[in-house]
């Protein structure tokens, strides 16, 4: 049996993408293909000069809340453990690039928005080349 570690970025991913890997964790396993699947969400940082506005303190609150909400969600329709849930502060890039290698992955998949944001890091030419997929390219992945 073939095994596959992946790193899934929940940032803006839709209710169709998750739907789509539901259905490839479905084709990977006919296929002898174990999966193991970790979500990250990276909720971007605010300047600290930001925090001195009252209502920016709430906004970033909301934003962590919504963000913990939206992994959770997306972990109970691909019935991934909590444990296998990130839920990080940083810049999207490098705090997704660092996780992927910690968990030695086979590949990252990401919504078609993030894509941009993963694809230009410096550090993507400098570590080892995990492969950065669009979840819609996710069978190809597979293969």
């Amino acid at each position: 049996m073939i095994e596959k570690n992946v790193l899934v970025v929940t940032n803006a991913a839709t209710d169709e993408e998750v739907f789509e890997i539901k259905q490839a964790i479905n084709v990977a396993e006919q296929q002898q293909i174990k999966l193991k699947i970790s979500l990250v969400h990276v909720v971007p940082t605010l300047p600290t000069c930001y925090f001195s506005i009252p209502s920016m303190v709430l906004l970033a609150e909301r934003y962590y809340e919504e963000a913990k909400e939206s992994l959770t969600h997306i972990g109970e329709a691909l019935n991934i453990t909590h444990k296998d849930q990130w839920l990080i502060t940083g810049k999207l890039r490098s705090e997704v690039l660092r996780l992927a290698g910690k968990l030695n992955v086979h590949f990252i998949l990401a919504s078609a928005a993030c894509l941009p944001d993963l694809h230009k890091s410096f550090l993507f030419n400098r570590e080892k080349n995990t492969p950065i997929k669009s979840i819609q390219h996710l069978e190809v992945a597979l293969s």
